[in-house]
């Protein structure tokens, strides 16, 4: 039918096209069409609850409304349905009426659990949208408290600050860096505050250990070549930072001369007959003197010639 409704006057023709029962019940105000009653008897209990589940079966296509989802909403598959095309259908048994009345809790809508609820009740849709919408709102709301509880646990261990998100754009020396949270972390300031810390602490102890071995290796033997300090000159790139072992012999800027100019491992001069004999009665002044007798060992002069 076409509507006379004023305010379609300019629309087109099929627009303004109505179904006559929206005519007949102007009223009805529910998506879908006007909902059908069904009422079964002349038949026991479960016989009549079988036809009930039989015409619901048979008549699924016309009262279940289509199926509609958001896939954006991540919602596990929920969803709801759209009836603008649906007709609804509610049934029940004439023992029931009779008992209870047609307002009474006796109508079974399909589409909803097997309980019975009053009228009203069983007219209203199951799986709308706005039940859809409680239920996703739930659902976010449920997120961001389970967020808010993750945000709680990341935060930071030196000031206390709570981020917003797991993970953060900050610019730093090598320019823009994903900064990623841990429960027991720091905020990235901090970070920034614990790696300068550490990195002095760490530049602390290397002066610390280096001075120590500048300390040590002066009073150790001297370098046999030049006779300076065992552990290099101070402050050069090849000076040593620990305690020069008991086997070196030069100090790093000679060893790198003697390797450079190829000239082969130092040996140190033999311990002469009068020396060892000397070194019965008393100790050698001889800072090398231990060196020597290794050497003497590992490389043995035969015929006056080094082996």
């Amino acid at each position: 039918m076409k509507s006379t409704d004023p305010a379609l006057a300019d629309e087109e023709p099929a627009d303004r096209t109505v179904h006559w029962w929206r005519r007949t019940w102007p009223g009805h105000s529910r998506p879908g069409y006007p909902p059908v009653a069904l009422v079964v008897t002349d038949a026991g209990p479960v016989a009549l609850a079988n036809r009930q589940r039989a015409v619901a079966d048979l008549a699924r296509e016309d009262w279940g409304g289509s199926w509609w989802t958001i896939r954006a909403h991540d919602a596990g598959g929920d969803g709801w349905r759209e009836y603008d095309d649906a007709v609804p259908v509610i049934a029940t048994t004439l023992d029931l009426l009779a008992e209870h009345g047609p307002m009474g809790p006796v109508w079974w809508r399909y589409g909803r659990d097997g309980a019975r609820y009053c009228l009203l009740e069983a007219l209203e849709s199951p799986d709308t949208r706005q039940a859809y919408d409680e239920r996703q709102d739930a659902r976010e709301e449920k997120a961001r408290q389970v967020h808010r509880e993750l945000m709680r646990t990341l935060a930071c261990a030196d000031c206390g600050r709570v981020p917003k998100e797991e993970s953060t754009w900050e610019y730093g020396p090598e320019g823009q860096m994903e900064w990623t949270r841990r429960p027991g972390g720091r905020c990235w300031d901090c970070h920034e505050k614990e790696q300068q810390r550490r990195e002095e602490e760490r530049e602390a102890g290397a002066l610390a250990r280096l001075e120590a071995a500048r300390a040590a290796n002066a009073r150790l033997r001297p370098c046999w070549t030049c006779g300076s300090s065992i552990g290099g000159k101070s402050g050069s790139v090849l000076e040593l930072t620990e305690k020069a072992g008991p086997d070196r012999l030069e100090c790093p800027q000679c060893d790198s001369d003697r390797e450079e100019k190829e000239l082969g491992p130092l040996v140190l001069p033999a311990p002469t007959r009068r020396e060892l004999l000397a070194a019965r009665f008393s100790a050698p002044a001889d800072p090398w003197w231990q060196e020597r007798l290794l050497h003497a060992e590992l490389y043995p002069v035969r015929d006056g010639i080094s082996a």
